[in-house]
């Protein structure tokens, strides 16, 4: 069975139908700067940035501030310069796929991706979106995925088990 195909199987539920809720995977890092790392990959892969005024609260300078204003936002998160923030991106290509819409929060040491599930999803997105998380895992080793509190404990066992299927067959 191709990757694509047991990857749907197993997680198809989580998105094929808009239920109208905002699913969280999060990729909690022990580096901060990895998380830093991480969203400077998203932004760069991204073809558009919702709002398109797009802000964060500068503790440093007690404002907001646009996040075209300095270089990596999340760095300042990580600092404790600015206060976590949240942020849509369009247009995130992996592997040649452009995913649907992903929102962004971004935390010192997490990265919470939301998305609206939906038809825009499909086998060949959720294993483009599997090898973008993989990507962002890579910043650091001892990264971790796991989804929003509240999910049944199930499901995160069964996200967790494709996860290190995923991680095991697409090892170098």
């Amino acid at each position: 069975m191709p990757v694509a195909s047991w990857l749907w199987v197993e997680l198809h539920d989580l998105f094929e139908t808009d239920d109208g809720s905002l699913p969280e995977v999060c990729v909690d890092y022990t580096d901060p700067e990895a998380m830093a790392r991480g969203y400077v990959l998203l932004r760069k892969r991204a073809h558009k940035v919702l709002p398109e005024n797009a802000s964060f609260w500068s503790v440093a300078e007690n404002r907001e501030q646009s996040l075209d204003s300095v270089s990596n936002a999340a760095a300042l998160v990580v600092s404790r310069e600015a206060e976590a923030f949240h942020v849509v991106f369009q247009g995130i290509q992996s592997h040649g796929v452009t995913l649907p819409d992903l929102g962004v929060f971004v935390f010192p040491d997490q990265l919470a991706l939301d998305y609206r599930m939906g038809p825009p999803w499909g086998p060949a997105k959720v294993e483009a979106f599997f090898d973008l998380l993989s990507e962002l895992a890579d910043f650091d080793p001892h990264t971790s995925l796991s989804l929003e509190e509240g999910v049944l404990t199930e499901v995160v066992a069964r996200f967790q088990a494709a996860w290190r299927r995923w991680i095991e067959e697409h090892a170098a």
